[in-house]
């Protein structure tokens, strides 16, 4: 869907003065990064990208905590766990 995989970069001044160009080539070739003073400062993405990062970011979510169940599920079959009285003890 996407060509680019570096983002084009604009100032402040060029989306001031060719927003809709930017807002396309956000929507053809993928996310634009907004610099401001040289550093970047936000980006534009055309919103099935960014809907397509949330389903990402969910799945993932999703996937950690079915991992989550699975260890805890072998670890009480085996009778593995430990009480513990703080977080620095899961290091041990």
């Amino acid at each position: 869907m996407y060509k680019s995989l570096m983002p084009k970069t604009y100032s402040v001044r060029d989306v001031q003065r060719e927003y809709r160009a930017i807002f396309d080539e956000a929507k053809k070739s993928g996310p634009v990064i907004i610099l401001n003073n040289n550093k970047p400062d936000i980006a534009i993405v055309d919103i099935d990208y960014l809907e397509n990062l949330r389903e990402i970011a969910v799945n993932s979510e999703l996937e950690d905590a079915m991992d989550s169940i699975s260890v805890y599920d072998s670890e009480k079959k085996n009778n593995k766990f430990k009480k513990l009285s703080s977080l620095n003890e899961l290091d041990k």
